[in-house]
């Protein structure tokens, strides 16, 4: 019997893993892939990475578009169709939730990017961390996309004449075309989202949102072991958050350290972190430069067999290296934390890769199954 799964769209690697994740924990067999499938995917739930995020609003919508039309050629029959986008509205979000919309053939969208159990909530038309506003966290100093303001309409950017965006004070009287924003503060206020969702709408969001859309509200399985790491362990830290580890080698200028050093660091430590500085990461003309430095140098390292765990923090880096190695198909082995995950490529199944948003902390738990000082 042809498979129907669930499928999800996502505008970077780390958050399709962050949803791959999820499936997991309720028990799912979930794909990550890099390239829309030729024929149908025999799982429960295929995640897209679409690697939208840093594309202009145009590019990303035509990428959409497209990308969709593949998927609903290879996989006919399915349960639904999720978008998942980032969960402080950055990148081209509007531009994609709509051409998802119109691919889909669908009349309008309920976009619900919050995240309550991370302390992430809309409230009021503005965002809040933790209790502060976005724009005076972390994320005000986003080298693409920095969060200069908490209004979750400005953080869409410009809307176009021709796309209505609608931000419902509660949700008694939803219009029944274009792009409703829901607000959420707790679970119970996504959850009220999801009631709203019918057959001629398209559910967009963020974890917690693809949570109540999936009906998982807690991990269906138990705890699984971690596995077992017997060789070198290789991380590449794209992001402009703290370097891990105390023996890393940094990038100087826009080149990556010497392969050889980097090889003859992996079998001495069986452990070795590459880092970019973040002067270069700030700089919103490096991170394309850094990240094929990033891909060369970890093709050139596989060539060679140095390692067989690889860790990447930051979604663009991820993107970049995967492609570069042409590993387009990913089943997750374990999920560490939300957002942490380790996959396999199932064209070298003996090798692991861990993928981490740049802003989430590395869990202790893969700090205690790694070489010591690699996550430190």
């Amino acid at each position: 019997m042809p498979p129907r799964p669930h499928i999800v769209l996502a505008d970077d690697l780390t958050g399709a893993a962050e949803i791959a994740a999820i499936a997991r924990q309720a028990g799912r067999r979930a794909i990550v892939l890099t390239r829309p499938p030729a024929s149908p995917v025999d799982a429960d739930l295929l995640i897209l990475d679409t690697d939208t995020r840093l594309l202009p609003p145009a590019h990303a919508a035509r990428r959409v578009r497209a990308w969709t039309a593949r998927l609903a050629r290879a996989q006919p029959k399915h349960r639904g169709v999720f978008l998942k986008v980032d969960s402080v509205l950055r990148g081209p979000v509007l531009a994609q939730v709509a051409a998802a919309t119109r691919a889909l053939g669908l009349s309008r969208a309920i976009l619900v990017p919050a995240n309550p159990s991370l302390g992430r909530i809309i409230r009021g038309g503005r965002y809040f961390i933790h209790g502060r506003f976005l724009h005076e966290t972390a994320f005000a100093r986003d080298p693409h996309h920095p969060r200069n303001s908490s209004e979750v309409l400005s953080l869409l950017g410009r809307v176009p004449r021709t796309r209505r965006v609608c931000l419902p004070a509660n949700a008694a009287d939803l219009p029944g075309h274009g792009v409703i924003l829901g607000e959420a503060a707790s679970s119970a206020d996504i959850r009220r989202w999801r009631a709203h969702l019918n057959a001629d709408t398209l559910a967009a969001g963020g974890a917690d949102f693809f949570r109540a859309w999936l009906g998982v509200h807690a991990p269906a399985t138990p705890a699984e072991p971690p596995p077992r790491f017997a060789g070198s362990a290789l991380l590449l830290h794209g992001t402009t958050a703290s370097a891990a580890g105390e023996t890393a080698l940094v990038f100087r200028g826009l080149r990556a350290p010497a392969t050889n050093m980097v090889a003859e660091q992996l079998a001495r430590r069986r452990a070795g972190v590459v880092a970019a500085p973040k002067r270069r990461l700030a700089d919103p003309a490096s991170p394309a430069a850094l990240s094929g430095a990033f891909a060369k140098l970890a093709v050139e390292l596989r060539r060679r067999e140095s390692f067989q765990h690889l860790l990447i923090a930051g979604g663009a880096t991820a993107a970049a290296v995967l492609s570069a190695l042409q590993w387009t198909t990913l089943e997750v082995v374990h999920v560490w934390a939300p957002g942490v995950v380790t996959l396999r490529p199932l064209a070298e199944p003996t090798l692991f890769l861990t993928l981490k948003p740049g802003s989430y902390p590395w869990p202790d738990a893969l700090r205690r199954a790694l070489p010591a000082r690699l996550l430190s």
